[in-house]
C-alpha cells in the first residue's frame, strides 16, 4: 500500500472517531414532550341535594348544601347557584342564590352551600341547580330540578257538609232523653285544606244551654274523642288540597227538660 492510501484510510478513521465523539461523551439525547388537557365540564350530584325546610315564611332561614365535581380538580368550579322558579326554567325574574364552597369531599368534588333568609317572596318555586367553571363552561346537568319549596305560603281551610256543601251549624235530630250516640244530620264533616302547606286541625266548644238547662259539651264527641272547651288535635299532616272527614256524635242527658239547646263547635288550625 502506497503513502497515499496509507494516509486516506487514517483520514477516515479519524473522522469516523471524530463523529462518534459526542455520543460517547454524553450518552445521552433530551427532547421535549407536549400534551394537551380538556376542559371538562362540572357536573351537580342532584342526589347530595340537602334542603333544611319546603315550607318557609318571612323571616325564617332555610340551608341549601350541594356537592358538585369536575375531573379538572374541584378547584375549577368556579360558580353554584340556587335559582327558584315558578315555572321551572331559569330566567331573570327568579330569584338566585349564590352558593360558597363549604367543604371538600375528594381532589375532584367539593360541597358547596349557604343560609338563606326569607323577605317577601312568595308562592310555589321549582329548585333549579346551576354550576360553572372558571371558563364558564356550564355544568353538563345544569337547571336540574332538586324539588320544590314553599314561600310564605298560604294558609287556609274551610268546613264543609257530609254533601261538600258550606257547613252552616252542627244539628242533632230531635230524640227523647237518654237518646245515645245520635249522628249529626250533617253526617261526615269535612276539613278542607285550602292552603299551601300542610296543617294540623283541632276542635273544641261550648256547652249546649236553653234557659238554665245545659248540655255538657263533653256529650259530644268528634269521632271517638269527647270534647272539651279546650282546643283537641283530631287531625294531623292534612297536605295542601286534601281534606279530612270526621264525624260528630251527641249523648242526651237522661233526664232532661224539653227544648232546643244551643251551643257551638270552633275547629282550628296550625301548620304542621
Amino acid at each position: 500500500m502506497g503513502k497515499e492510501e496509507i494516509r486516506m484510510v487514517l483520514l477516515v478513521v479519524f473522522l469516523y472517531c471524530v463523529a462518534l465523539a459526542p455520543l460517547i461523551a454524553n450518552g445521552e439525547s433530551e427532547y421535549g414532550s407536549t400534551c394537551s388537557i380538556s376542559n371538562v365540564a362540572p357536573l351537580i350530584d342532584e342526589t347530595s341535594f340537602f334542603l333544611s325546610n319546603t315550607n318557609i315564611c318571612m323571616g325564617e332561614s332555610v340551608e341549601f348544601a350541594v356537592d358538585v365535581s369536575d375531573a379538572n380538580g374541584a378547584s375549577d368550579v368556579s360558580s353554584v347557584m340556587v335559582v327558584l322558579s315558578a315555572d321551572g326554567t331559569i330566567s331573570e325574574d327568579d330569584v338566585s342564590l349564590q352558593l360558597e364552597r363549604t367543604g371538600s369531599v375528594s381532589a375532584t368534588t367539593a360541597t358547596f352551600g349557604t343560609v338563606w333568609t326569607v323577605a317577601g317572596e312568595t308562592g310555589l318555586k321549582n329548585i333549579l341547580l346551576a354550576a360553572y367553571d372558571g371558563a364558564h363552561l356550564a355544568a353538563e346537568n345544569n337547571g336540574v330540578n332538586a324539588g320544590t319549596i314553599e314561600l310564605n305560603p298560604v294558609v287556609g281551610f274551610e268546613v264543609k257538609n257530609g254533601t261538600g256543601g258550606a257547613l252552616t251549624a252542627i244539628s242533632f235530630p230531635e230524640s227523647v232523653p237518654g237518646a245515645q250516640n245520635l249522628s249529626a244530620n250533617q253526617n261526615a264533616i269535612q276539613v278542607c285544606n285550602i292552603g299551601g302547606i300542610a296543617i294540623d286541625v283541632y276542635v273544641h266548644g261550648m256547652d249546649m244551654s236553653s234557659g238554665n238547662e245545659t248540655i255538657p259539651v263533653s256529650n259530644m264527641r268528634v269521632d271517638e274523642l269527647p270534647m272539651s272547651t279546650t282546643p283537641q288535635l283530631i287531625a294531623a299532616g292534612v297536605e295542601p288540597g286534601a281534606s279530612s272527614s270526621h264525624h260528630v256524635y251527641m249523648d242526651y242527658p237522661a233526664v232532661i227538660p224539653s227544648g232546643t239547646y244551643q251551643g257551638s263547635v270552633v275547629f282550628e288550625i296550625a301548620t304542621a
